[in-house]
């Protein structure tokens, strides 16, 4: 009976083809010093190889079905170890490029100078509503106040704010278009501070 130690590459790899875990452990065992060192080579941090090495032997076994046994073994593996080194490199110059442009772009915008803008462009906007109906949203969008209170407030019935609220929305609506290009700039500021 042969030892596991002593089972030619092929037999082994057929055995890992068909899922034997006894094949993958001894592919392991024969391997990762090997693979550790040219790891360690290339990442030079050990928390790093040790996760890199785990995912390589993942990769062997999730992609099992597609290994050539016809092959050498030692090559795909290091061209694993390879790519994945080379991944990890890719991934973290794109972070750090990625950093740097939100530096530089927040840096040559002033949200808060385009947020000022929007409250202005706001503001102008409602500035435009007859005086009664902008009192209405006033009262109630920016001030919180009951449509009962804004009635009280200004001598009119509940009714007719709720009026004046529903044309102010409208309009507002209907004139947003004036406000879109400062909206949108304030959404893509949050969304690229959110996300990056």
């Amino acid at each position: 009976m042969k030892s596991h130690k002593l089972i030619d590459e092929k037999e082994l790899l057929l055995k890992l083809r068909d899922g034997d875990r006894t094949a993958f452990a001894e592919i392991y065992e024969r391997y990762k010093v090997k693979i550790t060192i040219q790891l360690f080579s290339l990442l030079k941090i050990e928390t790093l190889v040790e996760d890199t090495l785990q995912e390589l032997f993942f990769r062997v076994w999730e992609n099992r079905t597609h290994i050539d046994p016809e092959k050498s073994l030692g090559s795909y593996l290091y061209r694993i170890a390879a790519n994945l080194s080379y991944d990890h490199f890719r991934r973290q110059a794109k972070q750090l490029k990625l950093e740097s442009s939100k530096e530089l772009f927040l840096s040559l915008t002033a949200p808060h100078t385009y947020k000022k803008e929007l409250d202005e462009a706001l503001y102008r906007l409602i500035e435009e509503l007859p005086p009664q109906r902008k009192n209405v949203l006033l009262l109630c969008k920016f001030e919180n106040k009951s449509y009962e209170e804004t009635g009280n407030l200004l001598g009119i019935s509940t009714n007719a704010v709720k009026d004046h609220i529903i044309k102010a929305n409208k309009f507002l609506k209907k004139n947003s278009h004036k406000l879109a290009d400062f909206a949108a700039y304030c959404i893509a500021i949050q969304l690229f501070e959110k996300y990056l």
